[in-house]
């Protein structure tokens, strides 16, 4: 039996095939589809109103989630980068798969240290196992409670503000830092990482409004950085007002 992210790899090639976009559009748009089918689910799981993501469609995103995601994205790019770099000092492959899987074992903790701290968090907003489990693409609810361990509890309550444990150790801390933009946050530092990822990664000049939704600030630098790390040169781009 296939998973469900072949099932969905599977069903984006077919729609790439009939429809002529591009592969992470059509990805994209089956994965709307299934969010949008009814599942093998009991009545009592049933999303009921409030419990799913229409309930959520006319709220902001609350910024303490956004700079989590940039904290944790910095601090997995870094641990990334070194692995990446590692692979330029081949003289001792002993120190080059203890030292590769420190660094990639390290960023595996912050990805599962943010994705859980999310869920708990909309967890405590009442969204439904039903809608979480669609979220983390897993099947049972087990998978989902896998993500929350005491330390995202102890994140996710310095985070929201919330007294931290008695078992607390630093991510009370670091979650409180990241919700007042300070100490172990440092968002000059995240955008530039944004700033270097959307040079590389975002979809210009083929998407002529690829940045229009970024601030002029970022846009421009943006801009400046795409010759460096693409073969691309941009065109004149006015921000969008």
């Amino acid at each position: 039996m296939q998973s469900q992210n072949q099932a969905r790899a599977n069903a984006a090639r077919r729609r790439q095939a009939e429809t002529k976009e591009s592969y992470a559009a059509a990805l994209e748009a089956v994965r709307r589809d299934r969010l949008r089918e009814p599942d093998d689910v009991t009545e009592a799981d049933k999303p009921s109103a409030g419990q799913g993501a229409d309930y959520f469609h006319d709220q902001p995103v609350p910024e303490a989630l956004t700079e989590l995601v940039r904290y944790h994205s910095h601090r997995i790019a870094k641990y990334l980068y070194c692995a990446m770099d590692e692979g330029r000092w081949r003289s001792d492959f002993a120190e080059w798969q203890a030292m590769t899987l420190y660094k990639l074992t390290d960023a595996m903790a912050h990805l599962h240290l943010l994705i859980g701290t999310i869920t708990a968090y909309l967890r405590n907003e009442g969204v439904s196992q039903y809608f979480l489990r669609r979220y983390l693409q897993v099947d049972d609810d087990c998978q989902v409670e896998a993500y929350l361990t005491p330390r995202v509890e102890e994140h996710l309550a310095g985070l929201t503000g919330q007294p931290a444990p008695e078992d607390a150790v630093i991510w009370h801390s670091v979650g409180s830092d990241i919700a007042a933009r300070t100490g172990w946050s440092d968002p000059e530092r995240h955008q530039a990482l944004e700033a270097a990822l959307l040079a590389l990664f975002a979809n210009y000049p083929d998407d002529s409004q690829a940045f229009d939704h970024l601030p002029p600030a970022l846009q421009e630098r943006v801009l400046a950085l795409i010759p460096l790390v693409r073969a691309v040169s941009p065109t004149p781009h006015t921000a969008a007002n």
